[in-house]
């Protein structure tokens, strides 16, 4: 994205590209969006969007990048830090906050490129939570980085199928049957010896 600017009218803009796009995400696959596309739905001339994005592509990579950052941000600042996953904050924030923009950038090669994302950075943080789990100093018996990436992915096939079922459950159900499915067998591996 080019360099980010900061006053009310650019942000004004990046509002309305982001809006637009999201809308048009949930219509049409990405690959049929065109710029002039966005510029319509958007309301603004193809000059103010070219002051703001490359294309786009570019467009994509940005709100990818904001959504990434807000659920990180979650992430980071969940109450319940001993937890591996705080999936009750994470749903929370998708039910709250998120789920046009989730459900928009879940699609196609939007979605690719935000689950991809996201799978990476869910493992950066769970995998130091994984270790200080690990009391004793000693290697459990499945690496804790692809104990990472299996819960890391379950928890994001979830909330995908979750998002794509038009949240039938509350976020507190989500968490109580994430945990469930998914933890059991990771407390078992770390209470081996």
């Amino acid at each position: 994205m080019k360099q980010q600017k900061t006053d009310r009218r650019s942000q004004r803009t990046y509002h309305l590209v982001s809006a637009a796009f999201t809308e048009l995400l949930l219509e049409k696959p990405y690959d049929e969006i065109l710029v002039q596309d966005i510029l319509d739905r958007a309301d603004i001339g193809r000059t103010t969007f070219y002051a703001h994005y490359f294309d786009k592509e570019d467009v994509l990579n940005s709100m990818t990048e904001q959504t990434l950052e807000l659920f990180m941000y979650q992430i980071a600042h969940s109450p319940t830090r001993q937890r591996v996953v705080p999936s009750l904050e994470l749903f929370e924030h998708v039910y709250q906050s998120q789920q046009q923009q989730f459900r928009a950038l879940m699609r196609g090669h939007a979605g690719e490129h935000l689950w991809e994302a996201l799978q990476t950075a869910l493992c950066r943080a769970i995998e130091p939570a994984l270790s200080t789990l690990c009391v004793e100093k000693r290697s459990p018996p499945i690496p804790l980085p692809v104990v990472s990436e299996y819960l890391a992915s379950a928890f994001l096939t979830l909330l995908k199928w979750w998002l794509s079922a038009d949240m039938p459950y509350p976020p507190e159900q989500m968490e109580s049957i994430f945990q469930q499915l998914a933890l059991p067998g990771v407390w078992a591996m770390l209470k081996e010896k």
